[in-house]
C-alpha cells in the first residue's frame, strides 16, 4: 500500500501520483482515531465544567468580577470543546461509512466477476 515503506509517523502519505488508493482498513483506523478524540474531548469537558463554580475571591466587586471572568472563560472553553467533539464524532461516522462503502463495493465487484 502507499505509505508502507515510509518512516514511522508518515505512513498515511496519500501522494500516489496519478493513482487513487483507498483502503477499508485505513478508513476504519481514521474512524477509530476520530472516535477516540471525540470521547477524550467529552471527558475533558466533564473535567473542565466544574472549575470555578464557586466564588473563592469573596462577595466583593473584585471577587465577583474575577469569578465572572474565570467562569466566562470556562464556559467558552467548554462550548468550544463540545463543538470539536461533535465535529470529531461526525468525522468518525463519515470514516466508518466510507469503510462500509468500500467493503460493499469490493463485495459487489467480486460477486459480479
Amino acid at each position: 500500500m502507499a505509505g508502507d515503506d515510509t518512516q514511522p509517523g508518515r505512513q498515511y502519505n496519500f501522494d500516489t501520483g496519478d493513482l487513487l488508493e483507498s483502503s477499508e482498513t485505513w478508513w476504519k483506523a481514521r474512524g477509530k482515531t476520530a472516535e477516540t478524540a471525540a470521547n477524550d474531548l467529552e471527558s475533558l469537558i466533564e473535567q473542565v465544567k466544574p472549575l470555578f463554580d464557586e466564588n473563592y475571591w469573596g462577595d466583593c466587586v473584585e471577587g465577583r468580577a474575577t469569578h465572572t471572568l474565570f467562569r466566562d472563560f470556562i464556559d467558552t472553553l467548554a462550548t468550544a470543546l463540545a463543538e470539536q467533539s461533535a465535529s470529531a464524532r461526525n468525522l468518525s461516522q463519515a470514516c466508518y461509512e466510507a469503510a462500509r462503502t468500500i467493503a460493499t463495493a469490493d463485495h459487489d465487484s467480486a460477486t459480479a466477476i
